[in-house]
């Protein structure tokens, strides 16, 4: 194995096909509800959270990983002979999980070299920079190549996606600059887009049918993709796979992809989201 190896947070949400496959270390976040701690992704399924979120009387809360918690997974990787990690994780602006890594980085300082990112977005996003850094490592690239990718590639990386309600977004703070449709929604559906670390509404659909603001997002996502470019995409969903099938099907018809990834959201996304979520990841370079 490489000398180089991949750290994320578990709101990269990816699977655990693609964590084995390209040998990254996931550190989850935490989700609490009604009291109770839950490791995303280690001791509950999405499905299972799911459906404990739709009836918890209260919104659930989420918290960071510990700096400790980071160094435990540097300090693992460096017993497996690893010299240089790089550590990608979350948006500042939706979590202190990337500043846990950065402290975390200072405290196995001379045991292993850690190049910590901020990759300015989160789930589909975020999973789409990390699996692009790992394929970087995998080709056998040297190590300041890669590190400059991947610094083009989170300046490329875009979101535009639909929820179903903003509600959860306004009660966890998470709103960002789509604040103001809060409370507005009668008949708007917005497609947002989640740039510089944080959320905003991209376009207000009107006319409250789900399918007219679908068909809005795969127009948007068309125009938005470049045909002469090479696209490299995820997809990302929660409860509604059926949907984000559909959205796929219609976005083949217009742009080409070799590859479109799926990524389910998983708990601690899905609670300041909610249900109902879809949209699609992408960049495009030179």
């Amino acid at each position: 194995m490489s000398n180089i190896r991949i750290v994320t947070d578990s709101t990269a949400d990816l699977t655990p096909e693609l964590v084995e496959r390209y040998g990254i270390k996931v550190v989850p976040l935490e989700v609490l509800v009604e009291g109770k701690a839950y490791k995303d992704k280690i001791d509950i399924s999405n499905d299972e959270y799911y459906k404990l979120l739709q009836s918890a009387k209260e919104l659930p809360t989420t918290s960071q990983p510990s700096p400790a918690a980071f160094a435990e997974a540097y300090r693992e990787l460096a017993a497996e002979d690893a010299e240089h990690i790089i550590s990608i994780h979350i948006s500042s602006e939706l979590s202190g999980t990337y500043q846990s890594s950065v402290l975390a980085a200072g405290l196995v300082d001379g045991a292993v070299k850690v190049y910590n990112f901020d990759s300015r977005t989160a789930t589909m996003g975020l999973g789409l920079i990390v699996l692009s850094a790992a394929r970087l490592v995998e080709e056998g690239l040297e190590l300041n190549v890669i590190l400059q990718r991947i610094e083009e590639i989170i300046q490329k990386t875009a979101i535009y996606f639909l929820l179903d309600s903003l509600d959860n977004l306004h009660k966890g703070g998470r709103i960002g600059k789509a604040s103001h449709l809060f409370g507005s929604l009668l008949n708007i559906k917005p497609v947002l887009c989640l740039s510089d670390g944080v959320i905003s509404a991209y376009e207000k659909v009107r006319g409250n049918k789900d399918n007219k603001a679908l068909e809005r997002l795969i127009a948007i996502l068309a125009e938005k993709i470049d045909p002469d470019k090479k696209l490299y995409c995820t997809v990302g969903y929660c409860d509604n796979r059926e949907i984000a099938d559909y959205m796929v099907e219609k976005l083949k018809e217009k742009v080409q992809c070799d590859e479109f990834i799926y990524l389910q959201i998983g708990s601690v996304v899905a609670t300041h989201i909610g249900m109902g979520a879809v949209g699609l990841a992408f960049y495009q370079l030179k």
